[in-house]
């Protein structure tokens, strides 16, 4: 069979359990396809179905990678301003892929074909899949291959600091690469643009400055589709929406137009801020009636805050789910492990629905679950129509019960994070739903409800003077950038994010513990959400505190310190960052972390990376402690490996005489592999990889990856020359015997050593400046290959920023780039470049000509070729 845009339909309802795509669904789909681009809005209300998004770039990238559509972006980026939709987008796109890969479908078989054809690895799947959604992103899988078709769920916060190349959480090296792959061959869609106005104006300004130097080299600039149902599209611009001629549909019409009779009740108990136990008593009460009206499903019971939600859960039961904003993945996975129904996933048959979910303003945006009946305190009005989008949201029950519970309306008053005039107005909005059982989606449509007061009043764009600042991510500025001004709509200090780890079994002494913690860096996955504001007095507390292990440490930019105050008592965390604490301390309530906690909970701990383990005294191997003690690094390597072992291992620090290790970290083979500080100096492989076969084996690889992304042909031969040449500076003395430990008459591009911890030792071991930048030096000894190159500006940069430095000031003390067995030519070009200043002009030069987000991309290709070869073991 052959691929074409009449197999849509048949696509989509193989992923969907047999529905088939509603009518704008397939307008969307043959819009794209025919303008070769996105549009500017999708206008369809909540209910319709705008998450098909996800399905709808998997099959047009099909199609393009067949020939049977338009060049399209890659990756496409899924961005709404709550967490639990990018969890649910993330679920959506899982489900797509398990699709391509499992499904007897010869349509299936085709389509996974085409996508691994856009790949430039054997072993690569259809699709990459990403979830960027706070604290920290450790799932580098996205960048690695810029020619696959990729759908990363991401936060406002976590894509637009990407984008601005100041990622949250992020190391500098890795800045560049995030930023270029995001700002170029990607669309964003977000959601409910209304929540992220400022977000949206930073996207389309950067799509603006993309659009043209993206063209120049082959590639689709960034796109960005505004999704809500009150978009407003400028003159000229495309709008994809629900028409009336699309309620003929017959899966369309009941979702749109079955009755939700809604019913206010006031409430005396009602307040602006903590809940009463007599409020929490009638919320219940309400939830309990709900539940009794309906015949089954699941009661949905949303409040404001999460103080109501988890005392609202514990009223109504042990078994009563609690969802809110601020969980871990982890413990996300384990409540849809046990309510899969809740999150739009197969349940086991005959499973009985869990009676009640309790969940705060999380489940508002985008979340496919289907509540047989809706309690929700009052909200502003745009929020209420989210919830309500959450009742009967499939249209597969005659009606779907709601109660507004609601202060008497001369009490109304803030209740954070709304304002009185928003809850006011959200009021005043449901009297105007004069039909009381008409808050289907469609009536909505006619009765729009008013937006939030927006908390800033204008929109603020950047400017170039701001990405020539943005991109020197290797300096280090006096204070920190505050990209809050471009990617978020609110600037109070609260909204601001950070995380918290909980470890156990760390060891007493911090001199131990920093360096276990360094070498079992936090996942995602065990990352509590929580903001600075109460991260910082948590911190504080704990500081200053008497109990058990009153410490805390702090990871950033890939560095873990003990967290200390600061001599005017104030605790150093800020957006992005991670603290991690030892496990004992009550900060957490039902899995989330509040300010008044009174006991400690049960918490279940990981030790970062899926399948690292930490061996310690009382654990499964502790006679390696005493066994590996004292032996060197490949030495201990070997005879773990000779006992039958499987890992690579990191030892603890050595205590002394007639002491044994503290721990031992083992790790598989592909997390090591992964790891890019590594990767770059060290490879598995049993055989010498040799300087020149690497980096001929690079410059094949940047060549081949290119064309898989249809770059032009004179910037794909650039990146082949600056591949055959990236690694030059490791061929200095100094570097190969201190850094490598090379035989004597081989250059060598990794070390030989079977142990990834002696590679790490080494850097710190003398024989180099601390800093020292092979790939500097490569730039000033690559210079006369290079000159006769189309671009040897462009060559030059990405050579020196190949490995994500250098990019604006190199080091303090450049002159060590060359030694002094090296001829004066060398020397001076050296010095021309990284003392005189020539370097920061030429970055300067190349980011005019070819854009700022171009040369990111440019720079992440290099890098991901590198990678590449790397992995392989060459």
């Amino acid at each position: 069979m052959t691929l074409t845009i009449s197999d849509f339909p048949r696509f989509f309802a193989g992923v969907n359990d047999g529905h088939r795509p509603f009518p704008w669904q397939m307008r969307l789909v043959s819009t794209v396809h025919s303008e070769g681009r996105w549009p500017a809005a999708i206008t369809a209300p909540t209910g319709s179905g705008k998450s098909a998004v996800v399905e709808a770039h998997v099959f047009l990238t099909a199609l393009a990678a067949v020939h049977a559509g338009p060049r399209l972006p890659r990756r496409l980026c899924v961005v709404v301003d709550r967490r639990a939709l990018v969890d649910s987008q993330a679920d959506r796109a899982a489900r797509v892929l398990d699709w391509l890969e499992s499904s007897s479908d010869p349509l299936a078989t085709e389509m996974a074909d085409a996508l691994r054809g856009l790949t430039f690895g054997d072993d690569s799947r259809p699709m990459v899949l990403a979830n960027l959604r706070g604290g920290i992103a450790t799932d580098r899988r996205w960048i690695d291959d810029p020619s696959a078709c990729a759908v990363i769920s991401a936060t406002p916060d976590m894509w637009g600091s990407r984008l601005l190349m100041h990622g949250y959480g992020t190391s500098k090296g890795a800045r560049p690469r995030d930023a270029g792959l995001l700002g170029v061959d990607s669309v964003v869609v977000i959601d409910e643009a209304h929540l992220s106005r400022q977000l949206l104006g930073t996207a389309r300004w950067v799509a603006s400055f993309t659009d043209t130097s993206a063209s120049a080299i082959g590639v689709p600039g960034l796109q960005v589709v505004e999704s809500s149902a009150t978009a407003r599209v400028d003159d000229g611009g495309t709008a994809i929406g629900i028409s009336d001629e699309d309620l003929n549909d017959p899966g369309l019409h009941p979702r749109m137009t079955r009755p939700k009779p809604v019913r206010l009740i006031e409430s005396p108990d009602w307040n602006g801020k903590r809940a009463t136990s007599k409020y929490v008593a009638q919320l219940t009460q309400e939830a309990r009636s709900l539940r009794e009206s309906t015949d089954g499903g699941t009661i949905g019971c949303i409040v404001n805050n999460v103080d109501t939600a988890l005392k609202l859960a514990d009223s109504l039961g042990d078994n009563c789910p609690c969802w809110v904003g601020p969980m871990r993945p982890m413990d996300l996975t384990a409540i849809k492990s046990e309510h899969p129904e809740l999150f739009g996933l197969r349940a086991d048959v005959g499973k009985p629905t869990t009676p009640y979910l309790v969940a705060t303003q999380t489940v508002e945006v985008g979340i496919d679950v289907d509540f047989s009946g809706l309690l929700t305190e009052l909200a502003p009005a745009d929020s209420l129509a989210q919830r309500f989008g959450r009742v009967n949201r499939k249209g597969s029950r005659e009606a779907g019960p709601i109660t507004v519970v609601g202060p008497r309306e001369h009490d109304i008053k803030d209740q954070l994070p709304y304002l009185a005039a928003d809850l006011q107005a959200g009021r005043s909005w449901l009297r105007d739903l004069s039909d009381p059982n008409d808050a289907s989606p469609w009536h909505i449509m006619s009765c729009p409800p008013a937006p939030k007061s927006p908390e800033r009043a204008i929109v603020k764009l950047p400017h170039v003077g701001d990405v020539m600042r943005w991109e020197a991510t290797s300096d280090t500025p006096l204070a920190e950038e505050e990209l809050e001004l471009w990617i978020r709509d609110s600037l109070r200090p609260d909204r601001l994010q950070a995380g918290l780890v909980m470890r156990a079994a760390l060891p007493v002494d911090d001199a131990v513990a920093i360096p276990l913690l360094g070498a079992t860096r936090p996942v995602d996955d065990e990352v509590f959400p929580v903001s600075v504001g109460v991260l910082r007095a948590l911190a504080d507390r704990i500081l200053v505190g008497d109990e058990p292990h009153s410490r805390a440490f702090l990871y950033r930019e890939d560095e873990v310190s003990a967290l200390s105050r600061s001599d005017d008592d104030s605790v150093d965390i800020r957006n992005g960052d991670v603290v991690i604490i030892d496990t004992g301390h009550a900060v957490t309530r039902k899995g989330v972390v509040v300010l008044d906690a009174t006991k400690p909970e049960p918490v279940a701990t990981a030790n970062g990376a899926k399948g690292t383990r930490v061996i310690i005294d009382g654990t499964p191997g502790e006679h390696w402690l005493t066994e590996l003690c004292g032996l060197g690094d490949e030495e201990a390597q070997d005879a773990f490996t000779q006992a039958g072992e499987t890992g690579v291992i990191t030892r603890g620090p050595d205590l002394g005489e007639n002491s044994d290790l503290p721990w031992i970290v083992v790790k598989p083979q592909a997390v090591v592999s992964d790891d890019d500080s590594i990767r770059q100096e060290w490879t598995s492989s049993e055989h010498l990889v040799t300087l020149d076969a690497h980096q001929d084996g690079v410059a094949r690889c940047a060549e081949s990856l290119a064309a898989r992304i249809d770059l032009d042909s004179a910037i794909s031969r650039l990146l082949y020359q600056a591949g055959l040449h990236h690694d030059d500076g490791k061929a200095d003395p100094r570097f190969q015997k201190h850094r490598l430990n090379a035989p004597d008459g081989t250059l060598l591009a990794k070390s030989p050593a079977r142990s990834a911890q002696w590679t790490s030792r080494r850097k710190w071991a003398g024989g180099l400046p601390q800093g020292w930048r092979h790939e500097l030096r490569s730039v000033a000894v690559a210079w006369p290959a290079i000159e006769a190159a189309s671009d040897p500006e462009l060559v030059a940069r990405l050579i020196g920023t190949s490995h994500g430095h250098g990019r604006v000031l190199p080091q303090l003390n450049a002159e060590s780039l060359t030694g002094e067995n090296d001829d004066r030519e060398l020397k001076d070009r050296a010095r021309e470049l990284f003392v005189s200043g020539e370097w920061c002009s030429l970055m300067s030069r190349t980011s005019r000509r070819l854009g700022a987000w171009t040369c990111c991309y440019l720079e992440a290709v290099l890098r991901a070729a590198d990678c590449r070869v790397s992995k392989e073991g060459s």
